[in-house]
């Protein structure tokens, strides 16, 4: 070996100094929450003037607002009206390339899911793209006036249900119990 009498004063003789460097990494369609990368000759310096090592970087995905992923699969609920679930509509779903016309047949029910192929993410490497499903959650309207309620009671009576007037006060349901 050699002793260094005037060893650098940046580096102190080991021949290499820590520092922090910006690199830039393309990162493939379809990678999945805890993917690595490997970029070669990124990392540590070599040792006696050997080669850098490879630097790894680990993925850590962040959650969307709209989405939810399984595996390349994704998953979305968009709401419906009620006369759209009952009548059938055509509705806009969003996607990860943007919105698309979904039609939803008559007699839909809450909580139905339909498929749209090859929607969903790029699969690594380029073969294709998983699927987007789609559950479509029925809205109740929660205020009506008096005109849709009258409507509602003679859509329930058309098709047989049993219709529930105005809740009767503890007092009337007393009177009507006691004859009076």
């Amino acid at each position: 070996g050699k002793i260094i009498e005037k060893p650098c004063h940046v580096c102190r003789g080991t021949g290499t100094v820590r520092g922090r460097h910006k690199i830039q990494v393309t990162i493939p369609k379809g990678v999945d929450n805890g993917s690595r990368l490997r970029v070669s000759g990124k990392g540590e310096a070599g040792t006696r003037g050997g080669p850098s090592g490879d630097l790894y970087v680990y993925l850590f995905i962040k959650e969307h607002t709209l989405f939810t992923r399984e595996g390349y699969d994704v998953l979305c609920e968009v709401p419906i009206s009620f006369v759209q679930a009952t009548l059938g509509a055509e509705v806009d779903v969003p996607t990860l390339d943007g919105k698309v016309k979904l039609t939803v047949p008559e007699g839909t029910q809450s909580g139905t899911v339909f498929r749209l192929r090859e929607k969903g993410v790029p699969r690594l490497h380029g073969r294709g793209r998983g699927d987007q499903h789609v559950r479509v959650k029925v809205i109740t309207p929660q205020k009506l006036n008096d005109k849709q309620k009258e409507l509602l009671r003679e859509f329930a009576v058309a098709g047989g249900d049993q219709v529930y007037g105005e809740e009767k006060s503890w007092f009337k349901k007393m009177k009507d119990v006691f004859g009076g």
